[in-house]
Formats: C-alpha cells, structure tokens, sequence
C-alpha cells in the first residue's frame, strides 16, 4: 500500500502514555497509588517472578509505564505515546512522510496496536491504537481508583535540542498546532507548546543548549495532570505525604508563566508529574515570548 507525500493525514486523537525506567518499580508503584490515587495497576512479571513492566491508569485511554532499571543514572525517560484512529494508516502514512517506520505494526504488552518511530532528537515515540480488549479499556469499568487525583493526562514534555527539527516531525508531519511559547529568563526559548491535531491535550519542547544533568532530566521529561483546583489538590497532597519520608521532593504550588496554576510531584526517582489547571488564573493570556530559541 502506497499513500502520496500530500495524502491527509490520519487523526492523532489523544496523549496515550509517558514509559519510565524506575530503580524500584514496587517504590514507584506505590508513590502513584499512594499519592496520585492511581489504584488500578497492570504488573507483568518476568520469568524470575520480579515485575517486568507495571501500566498504571489514569483514565481508559491513558496511563503511565514503569519498567526495570536498565542503567543506573541515566535518563529516565523510555518512550512516550499518541493515540491514533488507526495504527496501520498512519505508519503508512509516516512512511510517505519519509519517517522510518516498522514493516508492521504489531500488539503490544497492553494488548493494543501500535509501532515506534523515532523523533529528532531520538526519543522512541509510540503510535498506538487502543482496543476494547487492550488494557486500559478492558479495566475502564473500575475506573484508576476513587482517589484519583486527576483523571486526564493533559500534556506531555520532554527535551528538545534542535526547535527547527522539532517543528518538521510534530508540527509539519504529525500536525500539531503550536498554542504558546515561553521564556524564563525573557533572552531564549524555554518552552513550546504544541496542541494535537485533533485533540485539545498538548505536547510541550523543553529547550535547551547544555547538555542536562540528569536531575533536570527529571524536571524535563514530565507529564501533566489536570485537576480542577490547585490548593485543592496541594492540602490532600500534603496529607497523603505525611508519613512517607521517600518521596524525594517537597511539593509547593504557584502561578506559571503561563498564567496557570500548578504544582509539581517528584517520583522516587525524580520524574516529575506537574498539577495544573486548565485555564489561567485569572482568565488572561499571556503572550508567548518573542525570543529566538536556545539554538
């Protein structure tokens, strides 16, 4: 099957998953039940009885992978997913797009279909489409748990090196939409934001041009949760802290540039999870920065 260089482009539909290396997945699993509220787990075991790969929900369509220690400070990241209409349609469509793409797409440990690509920068991107016998959609009528504090994987960051080859993948072959971009130190880039195509969730490039250490890696390569109310979210957050000293960071809230308010969780290992409300706090916008990118 052949498609034209211009063909349409097939619906990406949603942010499906972030997959982390964790130094103790039993840790990491028990720091998303007993601070997120994620209570429905998917563990796979390995043929020694340890865990292989551990899924855990945060809605039907969307949820957080934890794999063993592959090496010892390194990146934590693994992959990342987008959820798609059709997988077989859109790895043709990849391929048209001049994107090296596997010679089929295949079921994954979930039960779903799917294929890896590369981006620029080399992070291993899944397409995936979820089935109603894949998990997590086998498991929706339970639900992530009723202690959940967020029920909406709203958008995915992670390091970008170069902004230009960044925009060719995700905003002129896979379609995504730029909604802002912001500075910290009002000179250089530090953040874009790219709305899905055909969702209103976003992916966001955390810029750089030093090579990060690996704790920043951890502050970069994050996902963020929607709640409804920040200082909300902080008071249970605090509560369900107490008495668990392994959680490595204290937690503060505050206003972004970006106007919203957010706060940010840290793994054991230190991967963060960042709370964030939908609109801004006081209903404005702020302009995204007119300063050239890192590099």
């Amino acid at each position: 099957m052949t498609m034209a260089k211009n063909a349409q482009r097939p619906k990406i539909i949603g942010l499906s998953h972030m997959t982390f290396q964790s130094s103790s997945v039993e840790k990491a699993l028990a720091y998303y039940r007993d601070l997120h509220g994620y209570e429905e787990q998917l563990c796979l075991k390995s043929p020694d009885g340890g865990i292989s790969r551990a899924f855990v929900m945060i809605n039907d369509a969307q949820w957080v992978e934890l794999q063993p220690e592959r090496a010892p400070k390194t990146d934590r990241l693994i992959q990342f997913g987008f959820q798609v209409e059709d997988a077989e349609t859109i790895r043709t469509y990849l391929a048209s797009r001049g994107v090296a793409v596997p010679d089929s797409i295949s079921r994954g440990a979930t039960g779903n279909l799917g294929f890896l690509v590369k981006d620029p920068d080399g992070h291993q991107v899944e397409l995936v489409q979820c089935l109603a016998d894949g998990w997590p959609a086998r498991a929706a009528g339970r639900g992530p748990g009723p202690r959940a504090l967020s029920r909406c994987l709203m958008h995915m960051g992670f390091d970008v090196f170069s902004m230009e080859k960044s925009m060719a993948f995700y905003r002129d072959i896979l379609g995504c939409v730029e909604l802002w971009r912001g500075s910290s130190d009002e000179r250089t880039l530090s953040w874009v934001q790219l709305k899905l195509p055909d969702d209103r969730n976003y992916i966001e490039f955390m810029l750089y041009d030093e090579t990060p250490t690996l704790e920043r890696l951890g502050v970069f390569n994050h996902f963020g949760l929607e709640v409804p109310s920040i200082p909300a979210v902080m008071e249970e957050v605090a509560g369900r802290m107490k008495g668990s000293p392994w959680f490595p960071r204290r937690v503060e809230y505050s206003v972004g540039k970006c106007r919203h308010r957010l706060a940010n969780v840290f793994d054991p290992d230190g991967t963060r999870a960042e709370f964030m409300e939908r609109g801004t706090f006081d209903g404005s916008v702020t302009p995204p920065a007119a300063v050239p990118a890192p590099r």
